[in-house]
């Protein structure tokens, strides 16, 4: 099981995660973060984490599977001062959070727009962002953060097995799951620090940095029609530009896969 005291003790933040509701079990860490809003005000930075989630949820409705006892699932309830519009950053900074938790392992981490975390070309973890607005402002948000720690290849699911990896069969030995949610916290706190002083800046040049796609071509789904272009970077909201044959556009939550 986890130990929150452990994760806590590892911590060199001075408002994320200083709060910890831990799980043995939920049908979705971000669900039950919701509810604890609804419930009442939980601190800024407050962490919900679960040792099996049951029902862990992806981008459009997809599925997120996670070994009970192997895997990390937590959300972080945060109330950033962040227009609508800018909303896409927060999926970015947690992307980057992760991709520099898992290199304090000596492993080398690359990032897929919006949210994928990769490892030897496949993807070893994801976030997933949901918000409430006021007006045109984030009310609060809870990023869902997932990552395959310890589990072996041939435990995942059979269909994922081609394209998922996990840290430790990266690496080669089993890691402490404590230290990969408490690094991630101690380098997510700064990077919503500088998106709360409207500065996107740090976030974008640090996920550009381990963008594995960057200048590459991709192909991209857009109102049910299938394109084709180059992803040559991140708007100051976040998005996703793209060079196309009819000029440049710009998404903020089309799915963009790799390839030509």
């Amino acid at each position: 099981m986890l130990f929150p005291q452990l994760i806590k003790a590892n911590l060199q933040t001075k408002w994320m995660g200083r709060k910890i509701e831990y799980y043995q079990r939920l049908e979705s860490t971000n669900l039950e973060a919701f509810e604890l809003i609804d419930e009442g005000e939980p601190a800024d930075g407050t962490v919900v984490i679960t040792d099996l989630q049951l029902q862990g949820r992806g981008r459009r409705g997809r599925s997120w599977f996670s070994s009970p006892g192997k895997a990390v699932t937590f959300s972080v309830i945060l109330r950033p001062e962040l227009l609508t519009e800018r909303s896409s950053l927060l999926s970015l900074a947690a992307g980057v959070a992760v991709a520099e938790a898992v290199e304090k392992f000596g492993l080398s981490p690359a990032l897929k727009w919006p949210n994928d975390i990769r490892l030897s070309g496949r993807k070893c973890g994801g976030i997933l962002v949901e918000t409430r607005l006021h007006g045109r402002d984030v009310a609060c948000a809870v990023l869902g953060i997932g990552v395959n720690v310890n589990e072996r290849v041939e435990e995942l699911p059979e269909e994922l097995r081609t394209t998922a990896t996990t840290l430790s069969a990266e690496k080669g030995v089993p890691l402490q799951r404590e230290l990969v949610v408490a690094w991630t916290l101690n380098r997510l706190e700064p990077l919503i620090d500088e998106l709360n002083r409207v500065n996107s800046e740090v976030v974008r040049s640090a996920w550009l940095k381990r963008c594995d796609h960057l200048n590459q071509a991709v192909k991209l789904t857009q109102d049910g029609e299938e394109r084709h272009g180059k992803f040559s970077g991140i708007t100051e909201n976040g998005s996703a530009v793209i060079e196309t044959e009819n000029g440049v556009i710009t998404l903020s939550g089309d799915e963009i896969s790799l390839g030509t």
